[in-house]
């Protein structure tokens, strides 16, 4: 099956009321010409990697469709086209919002809800899945570590303090990570590549790390591409999975080559990743 074939999916969007305010979503209905796959909640990547991926969930959604899955995209509580500062964000808000909108999503399709997560999206669906009975768990490149992704994310801060002139702020940036969380400490909030972001949040994202969850037995399918290097992640894969099987989670590795299109400075595609994802789920179907 080809990923980004040409059709004509049925995308509705719409929003949901979800207390504080409303969450902007779209609805993708399946493929009425084939048999119906069930259901497949999308949870999206931290900060500006939302909007650099838009066009990669966009594509693997409507192949998703295409292929008898209903599939749900949401903006998460201050994220994106849904209401509330990013500021504000919290880290059990977005779970409820996962939970409102998988409650949605059973409603109108029925059958199993697979959860589909980008980067600490990833991590954000396997946090929400502890407590949640899915049929799947579908990974593109996940965080397995919160504080990780913070560190990653601070970075972008450094870089920018390295390109002033102020010797404060050389200061600053020779402090590395530790100075910007001293900041964050102090402030409550630090303003990083245009997103403010809480110390609370920081200190939820921080706490949750891959190895320590406890899913419910179910299969997990993890896709890697980008850096680090595949050899790594495979390792890192094969621990999470030694330490998630005995709770009857299965876990399964996919590298692909690829760029990693969730940071380019352009938006950019990753076909092998839209046919990676298909060929698994195609065979699965069988």
């Amino acid at each position: 099956m080809n990923p980004t074939m040409s059709s004509t999916p049925h995308v509705e969007p719409f929003f949901f009321d979800s207390e504080p305010g409303t969450r902007f979503s779209l609805y993708h209905a399946p493929n009425a010409q084939v048999a119906a796959r069930g259901a497949i909640l999308y949870v999206h990547p931290f900060a500006e990697e939302l909007n650099k991926s838009r066009r990669m969930a966009a594509l693997q959604a409507r192949a998703f469709a295409a292929m008898g899955f209903a599939v749900l995209q949401i903006d998460l509580f201050g994220c994106g086209d849904s209401c509330g500062d990013f500021s504000a964000a919290r880290w059990e808000l977005w779970r409820r919002d996962l939970g409102v909108a998988h409650q949605w999503l059973t409603k109108r399709n029925g059958g199993p809800v697979h959860l589909w997560g980008l980067r600490l999206g990833g991590l954000l669906a396997l946090d929400y899945a502890c407590t949640t009975q899915v049929a799947g768990i579908i990974l593109w490149q996940p965080y397995l570590s919160g504080r990780t992704c913070i560190n990653q994310f601070l970075r972008l801060r450094m870089a920018a303090y390295m390109l002033d002139e102020d010797p404060a702020m050389e200061q600053l940036a020779a402090g590395g990570n530790a100075a910007l969380r001293a900041e964050l400490t102090a402030r409550g909030t630090i303003e990083v590549a245009g997103y403010e972001v809480s110390a609370e949040l920081v200190r939820s994202i921080d706490a949750i790390d891959a190895a320590n969850l406890r899913l419910p037995p179910c299969t997990v399918h993890w896709f890697a591409c980008g850096a680090p290097a595949t050899e790594k992640l495979a390792a890192a894969a094969q621990r999470l999975a030694a330490c998630w099987a005995p709770g009857g989670v299965a876990l399964h590795y996919h590298p692909v080559a690829g760029a990693p299109f969730w940071s380019t400075a352009e938006i950019a595609e990753c076909p092998a990743l839209l046919a990676a994802t298909c060929a698994v789920f195609a065979r699965e179907s069988k």
